[in-house]
Parts: structure tokens; C-alpha cells; sequence
């Protein structure tokens, strides 16, 4: 009876010591964006649709147009998470997921203040040409062909995924199950339930990885990464992406 009790004692103990976990939320409902807003929008920006379920970005990105960013950014603002999301792209696209954005009148694009999963078309690795959005995502990829820090599954310009990965091709839905745990420092991203990419959210290794990218440049990134607590993201970038079974928890 004696071992009994502190068993149950020892189970109380761990189960307590673990994150409470709120239940699972859906994002995308009643076919309609109810719950996002585009990015710093005064009404006159557009680019997202939702049709069976299935978000869509179908514009000409800012980045090709010269007009506003229009990256969709949820009402919501979130700490500790983890999400799960289906996504698709066309040959040659590109796209990404953010979190810790802030919509201040200081910025004007999400990824100023908000670490980007990058999802792109991996074969334009092998053709750079083929990669849509000009000279700026050509070059993207032809100077990432080693260190990888722009590939899928990359905390952009910061950590490449730590395994070979296998995706399906552009025009085919893939997986994403991304975690930001901010009380850890560490956040991770799985690929069709395959864990691809492990990295802080601060501290040292953080610093020392952004002193060596573009977001070092303070007058351009200010406080690149440092809002625990933002909105998140889907990016308004260079061809049509499609998002489906979009779901979140928070992490307490």
C-alpha cells in the first residue's frame, strides 16, 4: 500500500511538472478568414481567399509588384505554441510561416520582427533559374547552394534543417508540425512528422547566428526575434501557396 501511495504521489508529481496544453484550435472556419487580417491593412490590400477549406494566396507577391506587403497575420497573438498545417506551392514558389510579429507603425514587413520557417520549392536548388521572383530569390538561392540557411525547413538566414529531408514535389501538400516553446528557448520543425530542424529562440548561439545574417543590420531590423509574444504569419511572397488543416495550440 506504501509503494502504492508514493506511486501515485510520483505520478502527480510528473504530470504536474509538464506544460499545460490548451485544447487544439482551428484556424480556418466557416470558409472564411475571420480570423487573420493582412498585414498593416487600411482596407485596400488584398491576395487571400479561402475556398473549401482551403486558404490561397493568389497574387503577385509585394516583393514583385513593388506594392505593400500583404502577408496574412493572425488577430490572435501568441507565446508558446505548436501549430500544424498542410501546405502547397507551385513550381518555383516560395513561402514561409512567422511568429512573434509585430504590426507597429515602425515596420513595414512581418519578417522585420518575426523569425520565418521557409518553405520553398527544394528543385530550385538544382535550377536557381526556375525559382520565381527575379534576380532577389535567384540570388537567394544561388548563395545558399552550401550553408542551406534558406532552404525548406530553414529558420531563415539563421539554422538549416539538421537532417536530409524528402519532400513531395511542388503541387503536392506537405506537412508542417512547428513548435515555439519561449519558457524552453527552443523551438523545432517536423516534415511530414519528421523532425527536421531544432534551434533556440535566444541566448547565445541565437546572437551569434544573427550577427551573422542580413538581420544584423539594426537599422533595417531593429528587434528582429525579440517579441516573445506576437501574431503569427503566412507570407506574402513569389507564387501561389495553398494552406489547409490549420490548427494551433498554446503552450502554458
Amino acid at each position: 500500500k506504501k509503494m502504492k501511495n508514493l506511486y501515485i504521489l510520483f505520478s502527480f508529481i510528473v504530470i504536474s511538472c509538464q506544460p499545460n496544453k490548451a485544447e487544439w484550435e482551428t484556424l480556418i472556419l466557416d470558409e472564411n478568414l475571420s480570423d487573420w487580417h493582412i498585414y498593416q491593412d487600411s482596407g485596400l490590400k488584398s491576395g487571400w481567399k479561402v475556398e473549401n477549406e482551403i486558404l490561397i494566396f493568389d497574387k503577385i507577391s509585394g516583393l514583385e509588384s513593388g506594392e505593400e506587403d500583404a502577408s496574412l497575420i493572425s488577430n490572435k497573438q501568441y507565446t508558446s505554441f505548436e501549430i500544424t498545417f498542410d501546405w502547397k506551392i507551385e513550381k518555383g514558389g516560395n513561402s514561409g510561416f512567422m511568429w512573434g510579429v509585430n504590426e507597429g507603425e515602425a515596420y513595414k514587413y512581418p519578417y522585420q520582427t518575426g523569425p520565418e520557417i521557409q518553405i520553398i520549392d527544394t528543385q530550385a536548388y538544382d535550377a536557381p533559374q526556375e525559382i520565381q521572383g527575379g534576380e532577389i530569390e535567384v540570388n537567394n538561392v544561388i548563395t545558399d547552394l552550401v550553408q542551406k540557411k534558406h532552404y525548406l525547413g530553414a529558420l531563415y538566414g539563421l539554422f538549416p534543417p539538421n537532417n536530409e529531408i524528402k519532400p513531395k514535389t511542388a503541387g503536392e501538400w506537405n506537412n508542417y508540425h512547428i513548435k515555439i516553446d519561449q519558457a524552453n528557448n527552443k523551438g523545432s520543425v517536423k516534415l511530414n512528422n519528421i523532425l527536421i530542424n531544432e534551434f533556440p529562440l535566444g541566448g547565445e548561439l541565437w546572437e551569434e547566428r544573427v550577427s551573422m545574417s542580413k538581420f544584423s543590420d539594426t537599422e533595417e531590423y531593429p528587434d528582429f526575434g525579440k517579441f516573445k509574444t506576437g501574431s503569427i504569419c503566412l507570407q506574402d511572397h513569389p507564387g501561389k501557396a495553398y494552406f489547409k488543416n490549420i490548427r494551433i495550440r498554446e503552450i502554458n
